[in-house]
């Protein structure tokens, strides 16, 4: 990868389905000497803008992936080779208002986590960091959400069963796509054997 290029990374899937901790590990994993890395969690982005308690407020959530574009850019235009979005982006409409909004000349890849319920349940309800989520009726409204959104995501993106996987796992096979055009990586966070926990 040439000095010049940059890399757009979103990283989707359900409550549960490691987004949030694969985004950190692949950033951990993808940064060098030659290769600085960022990664934006849409949750706080939606945590900056809401304006009111929960997560149910629409044009919060527009407004978090505009700002995550955004910021994107200004990462971008401060030197960062490689940029890594996760959240939920499960329809056209949510893919475009951070994809268009992002500078010409930025490789795009779009990493789908996909994770059956009861190992997502299991997940949420050993993370103390959870609220709403570990309730088993408002994950699985959640969870359904995902999966209707599975034709547009399996045709517009990179899908890793995550159920049976760990983290090195995950990113192993991430690095592996985006290091098939020539961006460098750096193998040093690729030893340990940790869970997907999150």
């Amino acid at each position: 990868m040439h000095a010049s290029e940059r890399v757009l990374i979103i990283v989707t899937g359900p409550v549960g389905a490691g987004k949030s901790t694969t985004a950190l590990a692949l950033a951990q994993a993808l940064r060098g000497p030659t290769c600085a890395v960022a990664a934006i969690d849409l949750d706080q982005m939606y945590g900056f803008v809401r304006q009111k308690a929960g997560f149910g407020e629409l044009t919060a959530w527009a407004r978090a992936r505009c700002g995550a574009a955004a910021l994107a850019n200004c990462l971008f235009d401060t030197g960062m080779a490689v940029v890594i979005v996760d959240g939920e982006f499960f329809n056209a409409e949510e893919l475009a208002t951070l994809r268009v909004a992002i500078d010409a000349g930025v490789r795009h890849y779009f990493f789908t986590l996909r994770i059956g319920y009861a190992t997502a349940l299991d997940r949420v309800q050993g993370d103390p960091s959870r609220g709403a989520s570990k309730d088993p009726i408002f994950l699985k409204s959640l969870h359904n959400d995902f999966v209707q959104s599975l034709p547009f995501l399996e045709a517009q993106s990179m899908v890793i069963t995550t159920d049976h996987l760990t983290l090195d796992q995950v990113v192993a096979h991430m690095i592996a796509v985006v290091s098939s055009t020539s961006l460098p990586t750096t193998s040093s966070a690729m030893g340990t054997n940790t869970r997907l926990d999150r």
